[in-house]
């Protein structure tokens, strides 16, 4: 019985981590297509591509349209998840420092964990919060080592970015109870470029004047982080047993983005690099076992008493 139940809850976990790999891909491809491509048009263009990607899934897999009645949640899904969180994405990039991006990026799981436990009444345990604390620690040691922060009205938008894409997180895992992962993320994913289609002048003006290979980042983007990364993510969310075991994940994508700059580009790693993955990679494995060693400390518990 025990394995049945596991037996989900180990799939999400390995789809979460897929996803995140797919989307440290982002991060880096991201770099290439912005020395050439405007935020907004860029936003359009990736979800674009991966619109095209999913309809044509969708139409192989003969997935139908929404009901009517749940178009706006799925218009609230791509403006949250996507169009929305791009915006003001974009915007905050203007003005604050990378690191600071990532450091308030990583609070999405955190706001996830909160919001789950506020409106769903799912519970993480002290171990649980535990390796939150340990993840984010190690997510400031990462991005801050002899760094600088950034701080103003950027700061801000950043914050209202990551509480969209929270407030996406949990409001998937409710459509996925009508709808099937496939499903929503198609639906998601075509809503926000619908909702990104004013800058479709500027986006078709960048793909006649740009070298290919911003372009070749953007399909790249398009496709993987996006189409099948988000398709890994819907269906994780909807078979997990609480969101937070998810949404952890995206404490590693920094991680996983630095390494892969690390590969590509051939940067050394600095102390704060090996220190704070130590401590991330540390705080997923203690959050993944939070349950089994809560076991074990009420059996030992039960024991001395």
């Amino acid at each position: 019985m025990q394995q049945t139940q596991d037996s989900p809850n180990r799939t999400a976990l390995i789809l979460a981590f897929s996803t995140v790999m797919l989307w440290s891909t982002g991060f880096v491809f991201t770099r290439i297509a912005v020395r050439h491509i405007a935020p907004l048009p860029l936003g359009l263009l990736r979800y674009g591509f991966a619109a095209i990607v999913l309809i044509i899934i969708g139409f192989v897999k003969r997935i139908g349209f929404p009901r009517l009645r749940d178009v706006p949640q799925f218009i609230g899904l791509g403006a949250l998840g996507f169009a929305l969180y791009q915006i003001l994405f974009n915007i905050a990039m203007t003005t604050i420092s990378a690191a600071t991006a990532s450091v308030v990026t990583a609070t999405v799981p955190v706001l996830a964990a909160l919001f789950a436990t506020i409106l769903f009444k799912e519970h993480l345990g002290s171990i649980g919060w535990i390796a939150v604390v340990v993840e984010f620690s190690g997510i400031l040691m990462l991005t801050l080592w002899e760094r600088e922060v950034s701080i103003g009205w950027g700061l801000a938008w950043m914050l209202a970015a990551a509480i969209s894409f929270a407030a996406y997180n949990l409001i998937q895992r409710f459509s996925t109870k009508k709808y099937t992962p496939l499903q929503s993320t198609v639906y998601s994913i075509v809503a926000s470029t619908l909702l990104l289609m004013p800058f479709l002048p500027e986006a078709v003006q960048t793909l006649t004047t740009v070298p290919w290979q911003p372009i070749a980042a953007v399909v790249f983007m398009g496709v993987f982080p996006s189409a099948i990364g988000f398709l890994l993510w819907t269906r994780a969310l909807s078979i997990a047993h609480h969101i937070g075991d998810v949404t952890n994940f995206m404490f590693v994508t920094p991680l996983l983005s630095t390494f892969l700059e690390i590969l590509l580009i051939g940067d050394v790693p600095d102390t704060g690099t090996i220190v704070g993955g130590a401590t991330i990679l540390f705080g997923v494995i203690l959050f993944n076992n939070r349950q089994r060693l809560a076991n074990r400390g009420a059996r030992l518990y039960n024991r001395r008493t």
